[in-house]
């Protein structure tokens, strides 16, 4: 199945949507579910009442996992809003870590700057500019443009993390302000610890700032809540000495 949502899935999570956000009402307000309208009629439960909730729990299991197969493949995993998010926030995080690093770079290329005398010059500022360097493949000539989300589904780490950064540099040599772009540039990678806490970072953010979140991760979080609080309630009722 394809990134697209599909008309049974919008309509399989407004079902899960709906129900979890009723059972959560009547858990809050603790409803007294052995009396309900049906239709305009009144309709008073006399058997199995402590047994609703358990009832309310089994539904909203069998939305959550028809939910669950109707989901398109890949709909867990980032799109490309949300690629771009953690693209963006490991070239920040990766430029303030490797700083110490990215200067001594800096001052090689000062040194190598024809004009320079060894030891008379003085750093001014720097400003690294980071991109990812997978972003700066070209596909073959005489074939499509590839999708970038497949693409980048596809890379191993390594390559999926990898930065390359470039410089503007203010610096003085005998008195005399320079500046200069380009250079022989920075390439790193981040550890893998490094990407994982950014990649959590991202995600977390994501809950607030990308629609990814609430349409694909939302729904099994208000489902499950859902189940755990009817169980919950059933249990309470049966076993109050528990």
């Amino acid at each position: 199945m394809g990134e697209t949502d599909t008309p049974d899935f919008n309509k399989a999570r407004g079902y899960l949507i709906g129900f979890s956000t009723v059972v959560l009402l009547l858990w809050y307000f603790g409803a007294d579910l052995s009396t309900f309208k049906l239709l305009g009629n009144e309709i008073r439960l006399k058997e199995n009442v402590q047994n609703v909730w358990m009832v309310l729990a089994g539904i909203n299991a069998y939305l959550w996992l028809r939910l669950y197969q109707r989901t398109p493949e890949g709909s867990f995993r980032f799109d490309l809003a949300m690629h771009d998010l953690y693209e963006k926030t490991l070239i920040r995080v990766v430029r303030r870590l490797g700083r110490k690093q990215m200067r001594n770079h800096v001052l090689e290329l000062i040194q190598k700057t024809p004009g320079t005398v060894d030891g008379e010059f003085k750093l001014i500022s720097f400003n690294p500019k980071g991109k990812m360097t997978h972003l700066e493949r070209t596909p073959p000539k005489g074939t499509e443009p590839p999708d970038k989300l497949a693409m980048v589904r596809k890379l191993d780490s390594r390559t999926r993390n990898e930065i390359r950064y470039s410089f503007y540099i203010h610096y003085i040599v005998a008195g005399n302000e320079h500046h200069q772009s380009g250079g022989q540039a920075f390439t790193t990678t981040p550890s893998r610890l490094v990407a994982t806490l950014v990649r959590w970072y991202v995600f977390a953010r994501g809950a607030i700032v990308s629609p990814w979140f609430f349409d694909h991760v939302t729904p099994f979080v208000l489902g499950g809540m859902s189940i755990c609080v009817a169980l919950f309630n059933w249990w309470q009722i049966n076993y109050p000495q528990a």
